[in-house]
C-alpha cells in the first residue's frame, strides 16, 4: 500500500499486527534531516499493535531549552496501521555530539506507552571533498556516531550537484582487506543502500529493488579501494539475494579510498547521483533514504545503523540487503534499509 496523506500524519502502511502485544502501540522517533537550529519537523512513528482501532494522544518532550509545536496531537490508527506524525521544532540548537535525547508518549486504550530515544541529525552539508582517504576535510560534516560491541562507527556525509560523499570511520582491531577469488575469506567492508524517499522494500523475491546498493572494500594496497554495485533500482530482489561473485559487479563510477590511523579505518567514498537513475535529484532540502552496514567479521560482526537508529525488532527483511561471498552474517537478517537522510546547505 502506498503512502497516503491523512490528517496531521502520513500513513506509511496498513496491515494487521502479526501477533498480540502487551502494549497497544509501538513508538519511535526518526532522525532530523536538517540541523535543529533550522527548525525541522520531528516525525514520531506510531504503530497500532492490536487488531482493533486505536485512539489516543501523542506528546513529545525535546531537549531542555527547545520548543516544539503543537504540544499534543490526537492519534487515530486502524488495526495494524503505522503513521508518521509531525511536530515542528520552533526553537532548537545543535550540539557537537549530534545526539538529542527525546521522550515520546502515547496515551490511549487504557495505557500510556513511553519511549526514550537519542535522536541524531542525519544530513549532508554542501561540500566537495577530495576522495583520498584523508579525513581532514570532514570537520564541517555532521557526524552520526553509534557503538556496537564497544566499538564506534561514525558516518559523515557531504553532497554537491554531482555526487554524495561518504566517510565511514570504523573503530576495529585490524583491517582485513578483500582478496579476489571464487571463495574469498571474510573481509572488512562497508555496505550502503540509497533509496528515494517514501519507497519500501518488497516482501517477495519477484518484487523490484528500489535501492542502489554498494559495497566498499580495501584492497590492502595503500589507500586503494574498490566499489561493487550489489543492487540497482528495478532489478529483481531475488537476483540481489543470490550471493553473486563480486568481481563482475565492480563499479568504476564510484570512487573509494581506504586508510587507517591507529585503531580506526576510514572508508571515504564518492557516489554519483547518476547511479540512482535520476530517482534522487540533488538539491538543498532533499530527503532520501540511506542506511549502512559495517562488516567487521573478526570483531563485532555486522554493525547496523538501522538498529542504532531505533528501528523496531520486527523490522528485519532478508530481502533488504544483498548477500555476497566472504560476508559473515548473523543468525538474523539486518534491519530494513530505509532510514531518512537529508541534504542541507551547512551544519551551522
Amino acid at each position: 500500500m502506498g503512502a497516503l496523506l491523512i490528517g496531521p500524519g502520513r500513513v506509511v502502511a496498513a496491515a494487521p499486527a502479526s501477533s498480540p502485544k502487551s502494549e497497544p502501540v509501538a513508538l519511535r522517533v526518526e532522525s532530523f534531516t536538517v540541523p535543529p537550529s533550522s527548525q525541522p519537523l520531528v516525525f514520531v512513528v506510531a504503530k497500532n499493535l492490536r487488531d482493533v482501532p486505536y485512539q489516543g494522544s501523542l506528546t513529545i518532550k525535546a531537549p531542555e531549552g527547545w520548543r516544539l509545536a503543537p504540544f499534543e496531537r490526537q492519534l487515530t490508527l486502524k488495526p495494524g496501521e503505522t503513521r508518521r506524525v509531525p511536530f515542528t521544532v520552533e526553537r532548537g540548537s545543535s550540539v557537537q555530539s549530534n545526539s538529542y535525547p527525546v521522550e515520546v508518549s502515547a496515551t490511549g486504550a487504557g495505557a500510556t506507552v513511553v519511549r526514550k530515544q537519542d535522536v541524531v541529525c542525519a544530513s549532508a552539508p554542501y561540500f566537495n571533498p577530495t576522495i583520498d582517504g584523508d579525513p581532514g576535510e570532514w570537520k564541517d560534516a555532521i557526524p552520526v556516531t553509534f557503538t556496537s560491541g564497544g566499538r564506534k562507527t561514525i558516518i559523515s556525509t557531504y553532497w554537491n550537484r554531482r555526487q554524495l560523499s561518504l566517510l565511514v570511520a570504523v573503530e576495529e582491531q585490524e583491517l582485513i582487506a578483500y582478496r579476489q577469488g571464487p571463495t574469498p575469506e571474510p573481509f572488512d567492508a562497508v555496505q550502503i543502500a540509497l533509496s528515494p524517499q517514501d519507497t519500501q522494500t518488497g516482501n517477495s523475491p519477484d518484487d523490484q529493488a528500489t535501492r542502489c546498493e554498494l559495497l566498499f572494500v580495501s584492497t590492502g594496497s595503500g589507500t586503494t579501494g574498490k566499489c561493487f554495485q550489489l543492487a540497482s533500482p528495478g532489478m529483481k530482489l531475488a537476483e540481489a539475494a543470490k550471493g553473486r561473485r563480486l568481481e563482475p559487479l565492480q563499479c568504476d563510477k564510484a570512487t573509494v579510498a581506504v586508510s587507517r590511523t591507529g585503531t580506526v579505518t576510514y572508508y571515504e567514498c564518492g557516489i554519483p547521483f547518476s547511479l540512482m537513475s535520476g530517482q534522487i535529484r540533488p538539491s538543498e532540502g532533499r530527503e532520501f533514504c540511506l542506511s549502512v552496514l559495517v562488516h567487521d567479521p573478526d570483531g563485532t560482526g555486522i554493525r547496523d545503523w538501522g538498529q542504532a537508529a531505533g528501528l523496531w525488532t520486527w523490522q528485519r527483511n532478508p530481502l533488504a540487503w544483498s548477500r555476497f561471498p566472504g560476508a559473515k552474517w548473523g543468525p538474523q537478517p539486518p534491519f530494513e534499509n530505509k532510514l531518512p537522510w537529508g541534504l542541507c546547505s551547512s551544519k551551522y
